[in-house]
C-alpha cells in the first residue's frame, strides 16, 4: 500500500509542480509550492512521501521560471528561497527537500499563503502565477476554534479577493479525508485552479500526473513505442519514466546504439533514481532515434527545451456549455512565427478531442485560409471548437509532424452547464448537526459582486418552497437547511443569475441537489424477504402428519399407463413423417449438388 502510495504521491506534486498554464507568447512562469509539516503527517505519510515528490517537482519545473518552497506547522519556513530555476537553484531544492519532517503542532495555512504571496500584486505581466497547497488537515493555529474559525475566515475573506486581483492559481492537495476540503475546494475553483482529494493510493498518481499535465503545457516528444526521435533543435532532453513494483531496470539506448543505466553515465546525462521513477537529463542529445527499455506507461513522457517550439491557445480551466473557442497552433524558430512556405508545406497538424464520456473528435489542420483557417500562409492552424464541446472533462491532443521533427503537446479542461459548483455539506448550527448549502462561483464563468443565488425546495410531496441564499463569503454563498421535519427526502434546484466576465447577463440553473432521509432500499429489502418465506411455520408433529397421509394415497396406475402408451405412439408418428419427407426431397437432388459452407 505505502509503495503504491509513494508512486501517486509523487506524480500528484509532479503534476502540481507543472501547474502553470503557459499562454501561446507568455512569460515564464512562477510557482509556488506550501507543504505542511504538521504532526498528522506522520500518519497521512508516514514514508515521508513529500521528498522524493518534491524532488521531482525540482527536475520537471522549466528551466527560465521561478519557483520556492515553504513549510508550514506552527511556523512557516522558507525551504527553498525564491528564485530562478537554474541548476544552482535545482541543487538546493535537491538539498532542501531531504529536511522535511512532520514535527509541527499546528496547520497555519493563512500565514503560508501570506507569506508565499509576499511582493505579488495586481500587474498586468504575462506571466502565469501558481501555488501549491498540499496539506492533510484544517486550518488549526490554536487550541481555541474561534481562533481557527477567524483565520479561516481571514483567507476567504482578505487573501483570496487579493489573489485573485494578482492573477494567480491556487492548485490544492487533499492527503486524507480529514483536510478541510471546502476550504481547499473553494481556493481552486475561486483561482482556475484544480482540487483533488488524494482518498487512496490507486488514484493519486495518474490523478496528479494529468493535473501536471494540464497546467504546465511544456514543449513535449511523443514517446512511441518507447522510441523518440531527437531532432537537432533540441538543447536538453528530459525522460520522466514511471517503474512498477517488481520492473527492471530502466536503460537507455542512443541512435548509435550504446546503451546505459543509472549506473555508468555518459558526461551529458544527470540522472535522478527513486523508488518509483527515473528522471533523466540529457545536455545536447545526439539526434535520431532513442530508444527506453522499461516498461510501457502512458503516463511517460519526454520534455525538451528547444527554440523550435509548437505553441497553442491555452483553453481556459471552465468552459461553459454553448460557448464557443478558437485553437490556435503555431511553429516558432528562436520566438518568431515560422511563415516560409518551403517550411509549412512538410507540417502536419492533427487534433485529437478525447471527452469523458468517449466521444472523440479528429482534425487535420491546413494553413490554407480554408475551413475555418483565418488566413492562408501565415503561419498560423486554426480550428473553431463549437460543437464538440459538451459537458464534461475533455483533453485535447495536438500532434505536429515535421518529417524529420516532431512535436506533441496534451491539455485538458472542462465544459460546464452551470457556473457555481453546488455542494450539501454537514454543517453545525447551535451544537446540531444539519446540511448546509454551499454555492461557489467558477472562475471566468460568472462575476461573483453580481451573482444571485435562489433554491427551490421540494419534498416530492406537494410541499415546494423558495429560498433566497446569502453571500457567506467573499466566494460562497451558503445557507442552513435546518428545521425541516425528519424522515423525509428533499429536492433544491437551484437558480443562478448575474454577469459574465464579458458583461453578458447570465441566467442558469444548478442541480437538483439532495438531502434528509434516503430511499428506504433497505427496509424494503427486508419486507420483500419476509413475503418470500412461510407465514406460519408447521409443527413438526404436523408435518409428520402430512407425511403418513401422502404415504397412504396410493397412484392410478391404469392412467399412467394410458399417458405412456399415449406418448409413444406420438413419437413413432413422427420418425415416421419425417422419414418420408427426407426421402422426397432427397431424390429431387442433382446428381453433383454439394452442401456449400458458410464462410
Amino acid at each position: 500500500m505505502t509503495t503504491d502510495l509513494h508512486k501517486h504521491l509523487i506524480a500528484c506534486l509532479a503534476c502540481l509542480a507543472l501547474l502553470i498554464p503557459s499562454c501561446a507568447l507568455a512569460q515564464a512562469g512562477e510557482i509556488r509550492i506550501l507543504i505542511d509539516v504538521s504532526g498528522s503527517m506522520k500518519r497521512n505519510d508516514p514514508e515521508n512521501l513529500r521528498i522524493p515528490a518534491l524532488k521531482l517537482i525540482t527536475g520537471l519545473l522549466p528551466r527560465g521560471s521561478r519557483a520556492g518552497v515553504w513549510t508550514f506547522g506552527k511556523y512557516v519556513n522558507m525551504l527553498v528561497p525564491l528564485g530562478a530555476v537554474d541548476d544552482a537553484w535545482r541543487g538546493r531544492a535537491m538539498a532542501a527537500a531531504d529536511n522535511i519532517n512532520s514535527h509541527g503542532l499546528y496547520t497555519n495555512m493563512e500565514e503560508t499563503l501570506a507569506d508565499a504571496s509576499w511582493g505579488w500584486s495586481e500587474t498586468g505581466e504575462a506571466a502565469r502565477r501558481s501555488i501549491i497547497l498540499l496539506t492533510d488537515g484544517y486550518v488549526d493555529i490554536s487550541p481555541d476554534p474561534e481562533k481557527n474559525r477567524a483565520s479561516r475566515d481571514r483567507i476567504l475573506n482578505v487573501l483570496l479577493p487579493r489573489l485573485q486581483q494578482a492573477g494567480v492559481s491556487i492548485h490544492t492537495i487533499a492527503l486524507s479525508g480529514d483536510a478541510d476540503t471546502a476550504l481547499l475546494r473553494q481556493l481552486a475553483a475561486a483561482t482556475g485552479g484544480s482540487h483533488e482529494l488524494a482518498r487512496s493510493a490507486e488514484k493519486l498518481e495518474r490523478l496528479f500526473f494529468h493535473m501536471f499535465e494540464r497546467s504546465a503545457n511544456p514543449d513535449t516528444l511523443p514517446l512511441e513505442d518507447n522510441t523518440v526521435l531527437v531532432d537537432e533543435t533540441i538543447e536538453e532532453l528530459t525522460l520522466l519514466i514511471f517503474r512498477g513494483e517488481h520492473a527492471p531496470e530502466t536503460r537507455l539506448t542512443t541512435p548509435h546504439g550504446i546503451t546505459f543505466a543509472h549506473g555508468k553515465l555518459p558526461p551529458n546525462v544527470r540522472w535522478h533514481r527513486e523508488k518509483r521513477y527515473d528522471l533523466i537529463t540529457i545536455d545536447q542529445p545526439m539526434a535520431g532515434e532513442w530508444r527506453v527499455d522499461a516498461e510501457t506507461d502512458p503516463d511517460n513522457r519526454v520534455m525538451v527545451v528547444t527554440n523550435l517550439q509548437a505553441v497553442t491557445t491555452r483553453l481556459p480551466e471552465n468552459i461553459a456549455l454553448g460557448d464557443e473557442h478558437t485553437f490556435y497552433v503555431r511553429l516558432l524558430d528562436h520566438g518568431k512565427v515560422i511563415e516560409k512556405k518551403e517550411f509549412l508545406y512538410f507540417i502536419r497538424v492533427n487534433v485529437t478531442q478525447e471527452s469523458s464520456s468517449g466521444e472523440r473528435w479528429e482534425w487535420m489542420l491546413l494553413d490554407n485560409g480554408r475551413r475555418g483557417d483565418a488566413r492562408p500562409g501565415d503561419g498560423t492552424y486554426t480550428l473553431r471548437l463549437d460543437r464538440s464541446l459538451a459537458a464534461g472533462a475533455h483533453r485535447l491532443t495536438v500532434e505536429i509532424d515535421g518529417t524529420t521533427f516532431k512535436r506533441i503537446r496534451h491539455q485538458t479542461f472542462n465544459v460546464h452547464d452551470s457556473p457555481v459548483l453546488a455542494v450539501i455539506e454537514s454543517g453545525a448550527e447551535n451544537q446540531e448537526e444539519i446540511p448546509v448549502l454551499s454555492v461557489i462561483p467558477r472562475a471566468g464563468m460568472i462575476v461573483p459582486d453580481s451573482m444571485v443565488v435562489q433554491a427551490t425546495l421540494s419534498d416530492g410531496a406537494g410541499m415546494e418552497q423558495t429560498l433566497d441564499v446569502p453571500r457567506a463569503n467573499h466566494n460562497e454563498w451558503r445557507a442552513a437547511l435546518g428545521g425541516y421535519p425528519a424522515g423525509r427526502r428533499y429536492r433544491l434546484d437551484l437558480r443562478i443569475q448575474g454577469e459574465r466576465p464579458d458583461g453578458k447577463p447570465l441566467d442558469s440553473t444548478a442541480g437538483p441537489l439532495y438531502f434528509g432521509a434516503r430511499p428506504a432500499q433497505k427496509a424494503v429489502e427486508e419486507v420483500t424477504e419476509d413475503i418470500t418465506q412461510p407465514a406460519v411455520e408447521t409443527a413438526p408433529a404436523e408435518r409428520d402428519n402430512e407425511g403418513a397421509a401422502n404415504d397412504d394415497a396410493s397412484p392410478n396406475w391404469l392412467w399412467v399407463g394410458i399417458q405412456v402408451l399415449l406418448i409413444n405412439i406420438l413419437a413413432i408418428g413422427g420418425l415416421i413423417f419425417a422419414y418420408r419427407k427426407w426421402f422426397a426431397f432427397n431424390t429431387q437432388l442433382p446428381g453433383t449438388w454439394k452442401a456449400q459452407l458458410q464462410e
